[in-house]
């Protein structure tokens, strides 16, 4: 691309965007997985090991073709790893980022804290851990849900009530690999979340997805 035609492609240029050439295109695109995190904690969580259309899993879930592989003719590049804690599922009301009723501790604040304040990440191609990282914290999701808010309460003779907004997030760099990692068709590769130091138990169950964000390679058609 000529940085002189402020980023336009020129004629001459627009051969590298045909989609109908036998070669490869590529595409803006990440792999990610999303599993359940038990109220109890787990010792281990394991992404990209079901594929969409598995185990109930759908596109909102991962867009995973194969079990802990990308399938023929597909290539990831690696640019960047996040990871996003939902502290809610869609079952669990109490766990809704504002609520009214009796006066409660706001539980979201504390479960989002203890996710992201210990364990490791590892990231395995093949045989090989190409990238070892703690705690969680260090993994911020690129975009947030983010509420400002200021309420008041007032409480009867009978009964105190609160209504609590809460909707915490972490944020900070994006954890960007200085040394993209390419995913090659077949080859296995997954991420676990390992808590040696003992499970992290929270109040109510919930999510955490796991995104490889970069450039998606496929062939051309």
């Amino acid at each position: 691309m000529d940085p002189n035609t402020g980023g336009v492609p020129t004629i001459a240029q627009l051969g590298q965007y045909d989609l109908t050439i036998p070669n490869w295109e590529a595409i803006t695109q990440s792999l990610y997985d999303r599993v359940a995190y038990i109220a109890a904690g787990q010792a281990q969580l394991a992404f990209f090991n079901t594929p969409n259309g598995s185990g109930g899993k759908t596109l909102s879930d991962t867009n995973l073709q194969l079990a802990g592989q990308l399938p023929a003719n597909n290539q990831q590049l690696i640019q960047s790893i996040e990871l996003r804690f939902c502290y809610t599922t869609p079952t669990v009301a109490a766990g809704m980022p504002a609520a009214f009723g009796a006066q409660a501790v706001a539980v979201q604040v504390n479960d989002t804290y203890i996710f992201y304040r210990s364990g490791n990440l590892q990231l395995v191609i093949g045989n090989k851990n190409y990238l070892q990282e703690a705690p969680m914290g260090k993994f911020p999701p690129k975009t947030n849900f983010r509420v400002d808010a200021a309420v008041t309460d007032a409480t009867t003779a009978g009964a105190a009530f609160q209504t609590r907004i809460a909707a915490p997030y972490i944020e900070g760099r994006p954890y960007l690999l200085k040394a993209a990692l390419r995913l090659e068709p077949t080859q296995g590769f997954g991420v676990t979340l390992n808590w040696p130091e003992g499970v992290q138990a929270i109040s109510n169950p919930a999510t955490v997805q796991c995104t490889l964000d970069g450039i998606f390679y496929r062939k051309s058609q």
